[in-house]
């Protein structure tokens, strides 16, 4: 792996996701050896809204377009959003979903004995994973509205990271899952994290377990190929569907939030998924 970028990275979505990405891979660049940097695959952020934390996520939403807060307690969300919306940006608000410590042993039990549609194989991206599997991955996350992280991400190339997808007998992908490395490797408390998500289903092969056999399967990848234990994701208040995911696959919620900052002038509805 290395720290730098790829000239030519596959980026996925529309001009200004691409721009952002762009932007995310070339800010963590700049910023991997920070120890309360973050960066999954999308843009650079920080870890709590301390102070000086909160001095450098205003410039990297500017230099960004996008940011992200992980660990907000819940006796400063409110404070916090109001200062930032204050200031122009678009918050979303996201339930931090944690992994316990049976989860891999949850996700391994899913693999083992859920079966997949006869029609569908599964596929852990790596480096040596055709261009065209890749793509397929990420329409298929596009198709559900939600951002594909950055190609060397889902590679494993830049940073401890997978996708996984599934493609059906002619080749179509139909589901997708990925986690990536998350904090700075070295950091006490975050550094063995893994932010896991883009569970994604076409609306045509919904109700046959794929988006819980994909997500376990990117535990177990992270797993193997890292030695990657720990996982979170953010779910937005009301999405059922999520929550039951993350529960089947051993996460459960804690109390402090996850924000996303945006620059709706750089991403048209202030969102960077649905």
């Amino acid at each position: 792996m290395t720290g730098g970028t790829d000239p030519q990275p596959e980026l996925f979505g529309n001009p200004e996701q691409r721009a952002v990405l762009r932007k995310g891979l070339a800010m963590h660049a700049l910023t991997r050896h920070l120890p309360d940097a973050t960066y999954y695959g999308r843009g650079v952020g920080i870890l709590r809204p301390d102070p000086a934390g909160l001095e450098l996520l205003r410039s990297l939403v500017t230099l960004q377009g996008v940011a992200n807060i992980y660990d907000v307690p819940e006796g400063q969300r409110k404070a916090v959003m109001a200062e930032l919306e204050d200031q122009g940006y678009s918050l979303t608000r996201y339930a931090n979903w944690l992994s316990g410590a049976d989860t891999l042993t949850v996700a391994r039990r899913i693999v083992d004995e859920m079966p997949l549609p006869e029609d569908v194989t599964v596929t852990v991206i790596d480096a040596g994973t055709a261009h065209t599997t890749l793509a397929g991955l990420a329409d298929v996350s596009l198709s559900v509205g939600v951002m594909p992280i950055a190609g060397p991400m889902l590679r494993g190339t830049l940073k401890p990271g997978v996708g996984v997808v599934a493609l059906d007998r002619d080749g179509r992908a139909v589901s997708c899952a990925a986690a990536a490395s998350f904090a700075h490797p070295d950091h006490t408390e975050f550094g063995g994290l893994a932010w896991w998500g883009m569970l994604a289903t076409r609306s045509d092969r919904g109700g046959q377990g794929l988006a819980l056999i994909l997500g376990a399967t990117a535990m177990l990848a992270m797993a193997e190929r890292f030695g990657v234990t720990r996982f979170f994701t953010g779910v937005q208040q009301g999405n059922i569907a999520s929550e039951k995911v993350c529960g089947r696959c051993g996460l459960a919620p804690v109390e402090n939030a996850i924000l996303t900052v945006v620059d709706a002038s750089a991403l048209k509805g202030g969102k960077l998924t649905k």
